[in-house]
């Protein structure tokens, strides 16, 4: 009897990925990728926010600077010969300083007379001035963005005091950090007579931002005293 065998050959199994598989790989790397791209332009916002604050800090400290500098009759917007017993401090009045160090950039900023309560001031809804408190709308290129007709401050802050100066300018690339600064000086003294005079100064100040395609705002204030000894 002669048996004949058959030989069956088995070939391996080709190795691979299934398109199921590919699809979940590449779900993953998108994943991965979108969270680290999130991630850089989530930065570059904060670092944005932050050199605009910075800047505005810098500038009213510059301000608070010049403001503690100025001769005392025109600080208090006393009478000549006797500033220190009669201050006016409820009206508004100008402050002469400089927004920059030329003398084209001179600037005066309006005081909020004293009998408007510094609580009206620090509590007011960013993107509304209060009644009685006089806006010191000022602007400063610090190349943030780029200015153009849409970014006026009429529309910015709609309820904000636009006559007191024509800001912004619509030209590309200036005007890029707008701010409202608000300054109060009071007398702190107990007595209108007394020996030793202190002024408290108290500037609240706002900024403008953009974060992302918005535009979004920053306040906080400022503190500081100028005391008074009388000599004789």
């Amino acid at each position: 009897m002669i048996v004949r065998m058959k030989c069956v050959s088995h070939r391996p199994r080709a190795s691979g990925f299934t398109l199921f598989e590919v699809m979940i790989a590449m779900a993953v790397s998108v994943t991965i990728i979108g969270g680290v791209l999130a991630a850089f332009v989530q930065t570059r916002r904060l670092a944005a926010a932050s050199i605009a604050q910075n800047c505005a800090v810098t500038i009213v400290q510059g301000y608070i600077e010049q403001i503690k500098n100025i001769q005392l009759m025109d600080f208090v917007n006393g009478t000549p010969g006797d500033a220190l017993n009669n201050p006016n401090l409820a009206v508004s009045y100008d402050l002469h300083t400089q927004k920059g160090p030329s003398t084209a950039d001179e600037i005066s900023l309006h005081t909020t007379p004293s009998t408007v309560a510094a609580a009206t001031l620090l509590n007011a809804a960013v993107g509304t001035t209060p009644t009685g408190v006089y806006d010191n709308l000022q602007t400063f290129d610090m190349d943030i963005h780029n200015a153009n007709s849409n970014n006026t401050w009429a529309a910015i802050w709609p309820n904000a005091n636009t006559a007191l100066v024509a800001y912004p300018s619509t030209t590309p690339g200036s005007n890029d950090l707008r701010m409202n600064i608000w300054v109060q000086i009071s007398d702190l003294t107990p007595t209108a007579a007394a020996t030793c005079k202190a002024y408290g100064v108290l500037v609240v100040y706002t900024w403008q931002y953009t974060d992302g395609a918005k535009i979004r705002w920053g306040k906080d204030s400022v503190r500081t005293v100028r005391s008074i000894v009388q000599t004789f």
